[in-house]
């Protein structure tokens, strides 16, 4: 018997020991996460559960690296630029790094920063290639090569409305059974809300979005997207893959013109520019915002979760989509991971972002932190939040974290989110221009003057701050600008590219 005891605590201190040799031996992962802010605290006690998980999967054979992380929650910018960039271009050691298509993939291609991930998906990725729809894989390409791996999650955000239900019933308007197809057909609602309550501005923007515009939003990234197609097919179901200088357009002007009359008529905000559209909204004192929408409701729950003022009466949302489903470019590249050429162990790094994608543990270790500690699981699919360690609201968010099916959500939240975010627009055509990339390095200094044009001009015209006819900030003096800054030689370039990209996708 004494043999026996001793036989089983010699076992256990050698496990100790492989233990504790294995996490001496274990790659570290610098990770480069974008973040709202960092508490190193909370951070460490995720670090270490992560770690002890990662451990736990080495020693057991499930997983071939030996591999532990170490967190860099980075804030959104400047500081994103200024550290996570600037270590990325000054070759520090980073394993993986958050990028996307509005922060700067296609740069950091160009500047030989990142890794193309074929040969490793292929050898290391079984989990991202069994879980992730290939036209994600298919439109974060560039020149051929995947350079990113991306969130496992929506890939059709059209625009829409929310709706204040609970003010729309105030005005005889019942938006579900009733809803409008365009941005005009709001006036005669705006206009009894605003009778109903003088002093509140009933339609709220984002950065003037428009709810219903032809062209794909943020098409390739220019400034003001000054340039783009239209998104959707006409009548006959062809594709119009006409580059427009839409500033130039009657649409865009007829729906300056309508922005600038509302604004007259009270239905915006004289200070819409700056307006807290987001602190009025959790006031509900609105009738309807222009917002890109996930479909299911999700989006308004998301928002009204978020914004709602506390003391405020309860106030019910429902959403119109206004746009047509389609997968664009930008939804596809819109949250990646990317591993560095700094890297010292890419096949690691790989391996990692292959549980992202397929060990639901660790997807929500890295979302919500431990259990227990920074969470309340509440059943099956739904937590809620420790507030005083909570994890959950430092990082980037639940659309930076793998494959959001293996996620769960909050109680306020419906316990199917993800799986209905993944499903909405399955079916949707892809545009005619889908994974197409514009290369903005020829002509850099003509994007940088559009930069500064679009900051004068754009703006206060899409709200209505500005008379169109204005000789200074109107419609003309905005499109003489452009064509001072070089609109027309940025048009060439931007047709070339896209004539090649054409001709080398339809090998």
């Amino acid at each position: 018997m004494r043999k026996l005891i001793a036989l089983l605590l010699m076992l256990a201190l050698l496990a100790g020991l492989v233990s504790t040799a294995a996490a001496k031996t274990a790659y570290t992962l610098d990770i480069y996460w974008i973040a709202n802010k960092d508490d190193a605290a909370i951070r460490a006690g995720v670090e270490d559960a992560i770690n002890a998980y990662l451990t736990e999967l080495y020693e057991s054979r499930q997983v071939t690296a030996n591999m532990q992380v170490s967190f860099h929650l980075v804030p959104w910018d400047p500081a994103w630029t200024e550290q996570a960039i600037g270590a990325l271009m000054n070759d520090e050691k980073i394993d993986l790094i958050f990028t996307a298509d509005w922060e700067g993939y296609v740069q950091e291609i160009q500047e030989r920063k990142l890794v193309p991930l074929g040969d490793l998906l292929d050898n290391f990725g079984s989990g991202i290639l069994a879980s992730l729809p290939a036209d994600f894989l298919e439109g974060v390409k560039y020149n051929g090569q995947i350079y990113g791996i991306p969130t496992n999650k929506e890939l059709c955000v059209p625009t829409g409305l929310i709706v204040n239900k609970t003010a729309a019933a105030q005005i005889g308007w019942d938006p579900d059974k009733d809803p409008v197809r365009t941005t005009e057909e709001l006036e005669p609602y705006l206009a009894k809300y605003k009778a109903l309550y003088p002093d509140k501005y009933p339609y709220l923007m984002e950065q003037g979005r428009w709810s219903d515009e032809p062209w794909g939003h943020d098409w390739i990234g220019l400034p003001g997207d000054v340039l783009s197609m239209k998104f959707a097919m006409d009548e006959n179901g062809k594709y119009d893959e006409t580059v427009y200088s839409i500033y130039e357009t009657e649409l865009q002007e007829a729906h300056i013109r309508l922005m600038y009359r509302w604004a007259q008529l009270g239905y915006i905000a004289p200070d819409a520019a700056t307006y807290d559209y987001n602190g009025i909204f959790g006031t509900g004192d609105f009738l309807v915002f222009t917002q890109p929408l996930k479909g299911n409701g999700i989006k308004s729950t998301e928002m009204y979760a978020a914004n709602k003022a506390a003391g405020v009466p309860e106030f019910e949302c429902t959403e119109i989509t206004l746009q047509e489903l389609y997968k664009v470019t930008c939804q596809a590249g819109g949250s990646m991971f990317a591993i560095p050429k700094s890297c010292k162990k890419k096949d690691v790094a790989m391996q990692y972002l292959n549980l992202m994608h397929s060990d639901a543990t660790l997807v929500n270790l890295m979302l919500f932190g431990q259990e227990g500690v920074n969470y309340i699981k509440v059943n099956d699919t739904q937590v809620e939040l420790v507030e005083a360690a909570n994890w959950y609201g430092l990082h980037g968010g639940a659309w930076t974290v793998g494959d959001t099916a293996l996620q769960y959500v909050l109680t306020s939240e419906k316990p199917d989110k993800n799986i209905l975010l993944q499903e909405y627009g399955n079916d949707a055509p892809k545009t005619a221009s889908y994974g197409f990339r514009f290369n903005k390095k020829p002509v850099k200094e003509i994007v940088d003057a559009m930069e500064a044009v679009v900051e004068e001009f754009k703006l206060p015209l899409m709200v209505g701050a500005v008379d169109p006819d204005d000789p200074e900030k109107g419609i003309e003096a905005f499109r003489k600008a452009l064509k001072e800054a070089g609109i027309d030689e940025l048009k060439r370039e931007v047709e070339d590219q896209y004539e090649i990209w054409t001709i080398e996708t339809k090998k």
